[in-house]
């Protein structure tokens, strides 16, 4: 798995000891969250988890692996629609592939969402690299601002429906009200120009980062790029954000589903929406596939919401295979795109430079 993230890279320098530590430090953040995994495993029970995934049928099988195709069209067509506002009408499939090839990325590797997007961007070499970077903050500016959004509806529910101290209450509000303005913020930056506002900024306090400066044309266009979205694309803004406020509801159902198809009590509706929200913040830690993060987020809910922990990790193991599926289809694309390009004839690559 720590492999394939150097397979995604361009080829390059020997890298550096700051850069060898850092590989260090993620393996062995990788290597703890593994251990935590198999010991909440090992601390539920192996024999009672298994004997529970048993009672899935193949029928229920398919109907959860048809959610997370949806789950994917979803979030294909979000970025599909971007890029046609933008004047690129690349085909559908292409776009699936990329999405989904990213996801690999960030599920295998330590490289995280940031890595899974630059994949994205650069399996779709055929629009200038530019237009599609831009494609991409927009539509993470949009996705993050929808789940911020249910994160603050899941931390009402919370309040409302169990019994908190109030200065819990008041810092959870607080919290989540930090990080609506703190994004709301950024997108109106957008709309004039984050990055070479970012630039501006450093420069005011004699900050200069060569590697930036040198592609402040680059960047301008960027900037340029995203900033038309936001002037003409008000309606696509709004639709994309109800997409992704939905799709948060569309992995309830899949927990929810989940639990009914294992069979004895399940949680409520209600208990999957929270589960999915406020288990969310596993994602921003730099692990792969946020092995052991995701299951301890997760059983530390499975106990506040009074879960059975047999069936809250048998329904932990079932979603990693389906999530392992999808990184595993998410190779071929990206397989694909790399044999191609070992194909191409020597010399200058078409298209805009890599290094935009």
């Amino acid at each position: 798995m720590f492999k394939l993230s150097r397979a995604v890279q361009e080829d390059g320098p020997p890298p550096t000891r700051q850069a060898k530590v850092r590989t260090l430090v993620f393996r062995l953040i990788g290597y703890a969250g593994v251990g935590l995994f198999i010991y909440l495993i090992l601390k539920t029970g192996p024999k009672e988890i298994l004997r529970t995934i048993g009672r899935l049928s193949l029928l229920e099988v398919g109907a959860l692996l048809g959610l997370r195709l949806l789950y994917w069209l979803i979030r294909a067509f979000n970025w599909r629609a971007l890029l046609v506002s933008a004047g690129e009408r690349v085909p559908f499939a292409e776009v699936l592939g990329a999405r989904i090839a990213g996801y690999a990325v960030s599920y295998l590797t330590p490289a995280g969402s940031l890595g899974g997007e630059t994949v994205r961007i650069f399996c779709l070499d055929s629009v200038e690299r530019n237009k599609v970077l831009a494609t991409v903050i927009v539509d993470k500016t949009i996705e993050f601002l929808a789940g911020l959004s249910t994160i603050a509806l899941a931390v009402v529910f919370l309040i409302t429906e169990f019994a908190l101290p109030e200065r819990q209450k008041i810092w959870l509000f607080a919290a989540i009200a930090l990080l609506v303005l703190a994004l709301i913020f950024i997108i109106l930056k957008q709309k004039q120009g984050l990055f070479t506002w970012a630039l501006d900024t450093l420069k005011k306090i004699k900050i200069r980062i060569p590697f930036f400066e040198n592609r402040r044309d680059k960047i301008l266009e960027t900037d340029a790029h995203i900033s038309d979205f936001y002037a003409r694309n008000s309606r696509l803004f709004l639709a994309i954000f109800a997409s992704y406020f939905a799709q948060s509801w569309l992995w309830a159902t899949e927990i929810y589903l989940t639990f009914v198809f294992l069979g004895s009590g399940h949680p409520t509706f209600l208990k999957c929406f929270l589960i999915v929200t406020l288990g969310s913040f596993y994602s921003f830690l730099p692990v792969p596939g946020s092995v052991g993060v995701y299951e301890l987020t997760y059983v530390s809910l499975f106990v506040l919401l009074k879960i059975e922990m047999s069936s809250g990790m048998a329904v932990i193991v079932i979603r990693r295979l389906l999530g392992m599926v999808w990184a595993g289809i998410g190779l071929i694309p990206l397989v694909r795109k790399r044999s191609a390009k070992a194909l191409r004839p020597a010399g200058p690559p078409p298209g805009p430079c890599p290094s935009a």
